[in-house]
């Protein structure tokens, strides 16, 4: 898990292009910005918002094709007649948003247990020096500037929250 959070950590701020494939749903969600797909029509597809919207058009197209049969007997299907119908596909500018939103949190999540771990390292030396007035100011200045970065930190995953949900 560490290794893998290390290959996201470096995939997600790649500056060129790579393809990445997975089977790893979120993983892809959160190294990749653009996702494409074959959606067995033989066309690479780009899908704004991402695996959901390929598990979306997966689905109705294995319902449209169980129905097929039913629907037409053994006559095939017409260009143009009972086809899947078109999955509508949110603007891929608020798809990016969400996916970046996303992002933000996973990576103030591990910011955040970073923080969580050297908050309990303090307090350890909080105890240990409890005697050591100038030490204990010292370590309460840390503290102090800890709990401030912990709050923004706290601030940005409820912003980023909100703009993943819309």
């Amino acid at each position: 898990i560490e290794t893998l959070n290390v290959l996201e950590d470096f995939l997600d701020g790649w500056p060129g292009t790579l393809v990445v494939v997975s089977h790893d749903r979120y993983f892809l969600e959160r190294v990749t910005d653009t996702t494409w797909a074959l959606l067995g029509d033989g066309q690479v597809s780009m899908l704004p918002r991402g695996v959901e919207e390929y598990l979306e058009r997966r689905a109705a197209g294995l319902s449209a094709a169980a129905a097929l049969p039913a629907e037409t007997g053994s006559r095939g299907v017409e260009p143009g007649s009972r086809g899947v119908e078109p999955v509508e596909t949110a603007p891929a500018s608020t798809a990016a948003q969400r996916r970046d939103a996303r992002k933000a949190m996973t990576r103030v999540e591990r910011q955040l247990h970073k923080l969580a771990e050297r908050e309990a390292a303090l307090h350890e030396e909080l105890a240990e020096h409890a005697a050591d007035y100038e030490k204990l100011a010292a370590l309460d200045a840390q503290l102090r500037e800890l709990t401030a970065e912990k709050a923004a930190l706290e601030e940005e995953w409820l912003t980023a929250a909100t703009l993943s949900d819309e």
